[in-house]
């Protein structure tokens, strides 16, 4: 006869519920923090990448025009619609039918051009900024310059140390090191592109491309100016020094807030140079040496691995 045991299956207790809960928790605690760092750095990746492909793009245009691209035409007085750098180099970030869509018989601050000056340009954005879900910039019309909506600039280009306001950050008096330029900016400031339809050829670069900034990026939501198709200020100055976390909220405090600043980890900021190169720069580098990096000609004798 055989004898048949019937079985009941045992369940956790609360006790053992806990723990595992507990466990999967400390699991979740560890492994969330490499994720995160995981996601960022691919994001920062991507943020090297764009300004790879701007220096690229940058390149390519000297290549075929013999110089660069001039930064706006703000202070050139000149009376044609024209457009910023961005514009210039849309065909060759593969962004020809974006080109297409300027109207230049019409400002850019014109309904016409509205389609063009508000096309999302995922190249122009930073993906680390908490900003990036929103890409255009409301700013603020200047001169009717500025659109007041506009696609916004992660990546302005570099003006050197320029500016037109106050060298707030520049211990010593105009016209040194760190506070050059006419106040508007017109024939002799002194980084890799100007805010005047005078552009700035390679042969003209002659602290050396590998030695000058070409673009950085920035927050676009820390200055009302940061537009792709802003004419008044589609460029930076070295002037303000890296990751000056400012904002302006929508006000003109340019001088302040307009400067090179990222939150990538590591405090600084991306930057390309004149040779195409990729770097990233700490917000500790030395002031002087960081304005050398901005001037196209100022004979420093500086680098980055200064």
């Amino acid at each position: 006869m055989r004898r048949i045991c019937n079985l009941q299956s045992r369940g956790f207790t609360l006790v053992e519920l806990l723990v595992v809960i507990a466990i999967i928790g400390i699991l979740v605690a560890l492994l969330l923090p490499a994720v995160q760092a995981a996601r960022e750095s691919a994001r920062r990746t991507q943020c090297t990448n764009n300004l790879k492909q701007i220096g690229l793009a940058l390149h390519s245009y000297h290549g075929a025009n013999n110089h660069l691209p001039f930064g706006s035409a703000l202070t050139s007085e000149e009376p044609r619609p024209v457009g910023t750098w961005v514009y210039f180099i849309l065909p060759y970030l593969e962004e020809t039918a974006v080109y297409d869509l300027f109207d230049f018989k019409f400002q850019l601050t014109h309904p016409m051009n509205q389609a063009a000056v508000t096309h999302v340009l995922p190249g122009l954005i930073c993906p680390s900024d908490e900003q990036a879900s929103e890409p255009l910039i409301a700013g603020r019309t200047q001169l009717s310059a500025n659109p007041k909506g506009s696609m916004a600039l992660w990546y302005p280009v570099c003006q050197g140390p320029s500016n037109d306001a106050r060298c707030e950050f520049c211990p010593d008096p105009p016209d040194s090191y760190c506070c050059q330029g006419p106040p508007n900016f017109s024939f002799t400031d002194v980084g890799m592109f100007r805010r005047n339809i005078i552009p700035v050829p390679f042969r003209k670069v002659t602290d050396g491309l590998s030695n000058t900034f070409m673009a950085g990026e920035t927050l676009p939501k820390h200055c009302v100016f940061n537009g792709a198709y802003h004419r008044n200020y589609p460029l930076i100055t070295t002037t303000v020094p890296i990751n000056i976390l400012e904002s302006d909220n929508g006000q003109q405090l340019w001088w302040r807030t307009c400067g090179y600043k990222s939150v990538h980890s590591g405090g600084g900021a991306n930057f390309v140079m004149g040779d195409g190169s990729v770097h990233f720069v700490s917000q500790t580098i030395d002031y002087r040496v960081y304005n050398g990096l901005g001037t196209r000609a100022g004979d420093e004798a500086v680098s980055l691995s200064n």
